[in-house]
């Protein structure tokens, strides 16, 4: 066993055996970054941090301190990532029995709870108080966003009531407020209208992927919508979800917040979304259920994106 494995070994990580020289360490190192992007679901993390650094960009109208900026993402990839690895911690029985999770490096045996319960308790720290730095406010925008995925979604919500990604969509809308308030320049109606998307489109999105491996679900006994009310009834809820996400997305242009260059994306990309999700209720098979999920996910880099182009135009 070479030095770094026995090392790795002490801390109750487990990276796969190699061969000897130049070859074997760049495989060690591509081991342990595959194993922190999915103990910290890297993903997941960067969409998070990309909403709260644009709303910070439009906040400033579009010339933030550099400074504040990194520090800001550095604060949320720390917190997101430490939340990351709390689910990881807390959602290892459910993840032995899920198909799509059994791989993740808890039930895997790549690495031992205390751990990741020990990395993810740091790095939330680190992160909230790293937030702090920027404002009280930011602090308690970065701390509420971890302790609702964590503690109300993971911990409580999730294994209870069909409804556990609603109140976990209020994660993502406090990356976008953490965001703002790091501008130093108050909430206005554009971030709450901002916050309003992702809290909206987070169970839409989240539901259509749940139709697409409702199998998965119910062979862990995880209570999501469409295992509890069926596929139809799921997919009624996304078109309700789709369509609020489209109108409050529109607010900000309604009262001349943005202009056409935010507009154009918002409305195009809403659009696309409400169509995919009658698609899905007219037929809610998960091969049609995929495809929505996939749409959900460009409908938010749309509007996000197009709220930069619309700043960087102005």
């Amino acid at each position: 066993m070479s030095e770094i494995h026995r090392r790795s070994a002490a801390l109750g990580i487990a990276l796969p055996a190699t061969s000897a020289g130049a070859h074997s360490g760049s495989m060690r190192a591509s081991a342990w970054v595959g194993l922190l992007v999915a103990l910290f679901k890297v993903r997941v993390v960067g969409l998070v941090a990309f909403t709260a650094v644009t709303a910070m960009v439009v906040a400033a109208d579009g010339v933030p301190s550099a400074f504040r900026l990194g520090w800001l993402a550095l604060a949320g990839t720390l917190a997101g990532a430490g939340a990351g690895a709390l689910n990881h911690y807390l959602d290892r029985d459910v993840d032995a029995v899920m198909i799509r999770t059994r791989g993740r490096p808890l039930p895997a045996g790549q690495i031992r709870p205390p751990v990741a319960l020990a990395i993810g308790l740091v790095l939330v720290l680190a992160g909230t108080g790293l937030a702090a730095g920027l404002g009280l406010g930011v602090g308690l925008y970065v701390g509420m966003a971890w302790v609702t995925y964590v503690l109300a979604y993971t911990r409580w919500l999730k294994r209870r009531t069909p409804w556990n990604v609603v109140i976990g969509g209020w994660t993502g809308s406090c990356a976008v407020l953490a965001g703002w308030e790091a501008a130093g320049g108050g909430l206005s109606l554009t971030a709450w209208a901002l916050a309003g998307v992702v809290f909206l489109w987070t169970p839409a999105h989240f539901w259509a992927f749940a139709i697409a491996r409702a199998d998965d679900y119910r062979r862990a006994g995880i209570p999501m919508l469409p295992v509890v009310a069926g596929a139809a009834r799921a997919a009624q809820a996304i078109v309700i979800g789709a369509l609020l996400s489209l109108g409050i997305s529109l607010l900000p242009g309604v009262v001349a917040a943005t202009g056409w260059a935010y507009l154009a994306p918002a409305f195009l990309a809403g659009a696309a979304f409400v169509a995919g999700s009658l698609w899905l209720w007219r037929e809610p098979s998960q091969a049609r259920a995929w495809v929505v999920y996939k749409v959900s996910n460009a409908y938010l880099l749309f509007v996000f994106v197009g709220v930069l182009a619309d700043v960087a135009i102005r």
